[in-house]
């Protein structure tokens, strides 16, 4: 699938925002898009599916942050690459059913090889130490599909949800409203 609008040229005002579309691609019979919370990257269904429950997008976390690290700080910069070290596996790049592939080969283009790599522990399995390859996020920031703070909703593709501070969105004003702390927005 495409996304409608020039993903890489920034909205210049709120009209312009709510027309901007999640950046999707298709995996057999799903529409797939990426996400992004912090450092932390995840891959999640784009839209409701028959055989899910509702409300069950979110399909796999595709790298391992540290908070603690300098690096990784819950307050640092906006990051365009991620270690993909995927909580299903990162299986092999060649094969049609893993994340690795899916995400190289999608149409659009999500993500690309940077030529990097790295060992971490396996997020699959938490003991043993995988090859991480270093993926740069070719989406933009506004082409990144986005989950409510408040109520957890993900968006649909029809309202964007406004951002109130760092990488924290409200999907409507019964959120912001329903929210005692939404000033601070930590």
């Amino acid at each position: 699938m495409t996304s409608a609008g020039p993903p890489h040229t920034p909205p210049s005002d709120d009209k312009d925002k709510a027309a901007t579309r999640i950046v999707t691609f298709a995996w057999d019979t799903a529409t797939m898009a990426l996400s992004r919370y912090r450092s932390k990257f995840f891959l999640v269904y784009a839209n409701d599916h028959r055989f899910l429950e509702p409300g069950k997008r979110f399909h796999s976390s595709l790298n391992v942050v540290s908070w603690h690290s300098n690096q990784h700080s819950k307050r640092g910069p906006k990051v365009a690459s991620f270690w993909l070290n995927c909580s299903r596996g990162n299986g092999d790049a060649e094969d049609p059913d893993g994340v690795w592939y899916q995400l190289l080969h999608a149409d659009p283009p999500m993500v690309r090889r940077t030529g990097r790599k790295r060992k971490e522990i396996s997020a699959d399995d938490g003991a043993s130490a995988i090859d991480c390859y270093e993926l740069e996020v070719l989406v933009p920031e506004e082409g990144l599909i986005r989950q409510c703070y408040y109520c957890l909703s993900w968006e649909d593709g029809e309202r964007r949800y406004s951002q109130i501070k760092h990488d924290k969105y409200w999907c409507s004003s019964v959120c912001v409203s329903s929210n005692p702390t939404n000033s601070g927005c930590d």
